[in-house]
């Protein structure tokens, strides 16, 4: 299935609800997944992702967020510090309430009960691969579980090759991810334990001629997955200590 809004279309999706450091939408409750930029507000923005992520919930109606609050005074895609905690902290009391509004925790609203899919849009400079292409970051393979990994990669490469063949893709090579990214499958601290392995993040960095000048093929092929992931059914079962 190809989605190609018009470009008018997509900016008028605006997120109904706002933070201090975020806006957000918790989507209509039939996909397990949320898409994100939080690199989306200037400076040092990573331009276009914003309208990107915009696109993606208007065609599919999933959870999304977008950062109001640059990185250059609060980073979300960073551990949490003095200098972003609250922010930070605002960021996942958002994607907790995207959980529960889904009903996938267990009663002590600690873990997934199934699998959850996490698409972080990022910007890259064209230099780095080509003007035609995207980088996916897992931290070879720490924020997400093999079989959603090798589903995901076949996935995008299918869909990427449906819609704009001429796209690079790589995985895990120069931007790999961040650790924070990680921290929502395995936790950080005991504030924060994270929600097990059922929770697969994606980090994806989009060349700039990519984000400026094909968003809606950009926007087609994620919202493709996001539809596609809901006849993902296999995930890896709890540990013991994870059971509810």
């Amino acid at each position: 299935m190809a989605f190609m809004n018009s470009e008018a279309e997509n900016q008028q999706f605006l997120p109904p609800f706002a933070g201090s450091f975020v806006k957000y939408y918790f989507g209509n409750g039939n996909n397990c997944c949320h898409v994100d930029a939080v690199h989306a507000a200037s400076p040092q923005a990573d331009r276009f992702t914003g309208q990107i992520v915009a696109g993606i919930m208007a065609n599919t109606c999933c959870a999304g967020i977008i950062s109001t609050v640059s990185r250059t005074v609060a980073d979300l895609n960073r551990p949490p510090g003095p200098a972003n905690q609250a922010a930070v902290a605002e960021y996942r009391a958002v994607i907790r309430d995207i959980l529960k509004n889904l009903n996938i925790l267990t009663g002590t609203g600690d873990k997934l009960l199934a699998p959850y899919l996490h698409l972080g849009l990022h910007g890259m400079k064209d230099l780095h691969y080509g003007p035609l292409s995207m980088e996916v970051g897992t931290i070879h393979g720490h924020t997400c579980s093999l079989k959603i990994r090798k589903w995901f990669g076949e996935t995008l490469k299918e869909k990427t090759k449906e819609i704009f063949p001429e796209v690079k893709i790589v995985f895990d090579q120069h931007w790999v991810g961040n650790p924070s990214l990680a921290a929502h499958r395995w936790g950080d601290s005991r504030r924060y334990p994270g929600y097990g392995r059922n929770y697969n993040a994606f980090q994806i960095e989009i060349s700039r001629t990519l984000r400026e000048k094909h968003q809606q093929e950009i926007i087609s092929i994620f919202s493709s997955i996001v539809e596609q992931f809901k006849e993902f059914k296999e995930f890896e079962a709890f540990d013991k200590e994870f059971q509810a």
